[in-house]
């Protein structure tokens, strides 16, 4: 427990001195008259924690309200997105989440704990996750997406690719089915087991997320021939979008946002806090502290949250039921 309690302090500190005097200055006020509870549902020390953290010291200095942090994670987001409808209405409730909650779950479960549109309202997209087409140097020749494409087409047996997310999973599936690529998924709990594998020459491709992927790209371990993004990502730059190779649809990424309980902050509450957020992401502070993550900053603002999720739920929907992953899923 103490190890617990001592690494959330360090993350809220970390994002404490993330926070800039010009960000503050530029974020509009927030003239809040309760405290905020933001819920998020993946664990402390997560790539989302530490982004929800973030902002949530954000809007504690603009705003002089307490906004405490409370993680509840587990399956796949829909504990804590749960448990943010069921909050009391003595604070105002937040949560930070993202594609898995609002835009997967419909499809991958028969049932969820909450309504994805009409329990929340979107405040903003806060990031995406890019994903990174890795094949291993040692079990794989081709250093170009053609290259790898025309090799696998000429071996006449099936390929493996690995998958540690609903995301990924979608990106392989997607990209298979594109390419015209027989290819059968190797699913994971974990980017690490998932790694660990792809580096023991134990599987042909993997779309993985940026943030494991890149020292690996960096140490020569593995080659990244491409990414699942419209447009390039900011951590590897070099590398060019599946768009530019081909496939000019392609655009699959994992991505976190946060919106308010529809029944414990009213609408006007939710569009205030909205557009201090917003300004936060887009400025140039915010965008620079995910960068430094891994992640690509968000298109930001309550619309575009709206759209993304919109878009995400019937194409990740289609996929999900396609290609069976609501049976694998549960």
């Amino acid at each position: 427990m103490t190890m617990a309690i001592t690494r959330r302090q360090l993350i809220s500190a970390m994002a404490l001195s993330a926070v800039s005097p010009e960000l503050l200055a530029a974020t509009p006020a927030l003239k809040l008259d309760k405290p905020v509870r933001i819920v998020v549902s993946y664990a402390a020390g997560s790539g989302t924690d530490q982004v929800a953290r973030y902002v949530a010291d954000t809007m504690s200095k603009q705003s002089g309200q307490p906004v405490i942090v409370t993680n509840m994670p587990g399956a796949d987001g829909n504990i804590g997105a749960a448990a943010a409808v069921r909050s009391p209405e003595d604070m105002y409730t937040l949560l930070v989440s993202g594609s898995s909650t609002h835009a997967a779950n419909a499809a991958i479960y028969d049932k969820l704990p909450f309504h994805p549109e009409t329990d929340f309202a979107p405040l903003s997209a806060l990031a995406y996750i890019p994903f990174v087409l890795l094949v291993n140097p040692e079990r794989i020749k081709a250093r170009t997406l053609n290259a790898f494409l025309s090799a696998s087409k000429g071996a006449g047996q099936s390929l493996s690719f690995a998958s540690a997310s609903v995301g990924s999973r979608i990106a392989g599936e997607q990209f298979k089915r594109l390419a015209g690529l027989d290819a059968v998924n190797v699913p994971y709990k974990a980017s690490s087991g998932a790694m660990t594998d792809f580096l023991g020459g134990r599987l042909d491709f993997y779309f993985c997320d940026i943030a494991t992927a890149a020292p690996q790209v960096a140490a020569g371990k593995a080659v990244a021939l491409a990414v699942s993004t419209k447009e390039r990502a900011p951590r590897l730059p070099d590398v060019p979008a599946l768009s530019e190779l081909g496939f000019p649809d392609f655009d699959v990424s994992s991505w976190m946002a946060i919106w308010s309980v529809s029944k414990t902050t009213p609408q006007a509450v939710s569009a205030q806090m909205a557009s201090a957020i917003a300004a936060s992401v887009e400025s140039a502070a915010g965008r620079q502290f995910l960068t430094d993550k891994g992640y690509t900053p968000a298109a930001a603002g309550a619309a575009q949250l709206a759209s993304l999720q919109s878009r995400d739920t019937r194409i990740w929907g289609e996929i999900i039921r396609s290609s069976g992953m609501t049976q694998s899923a549960r």
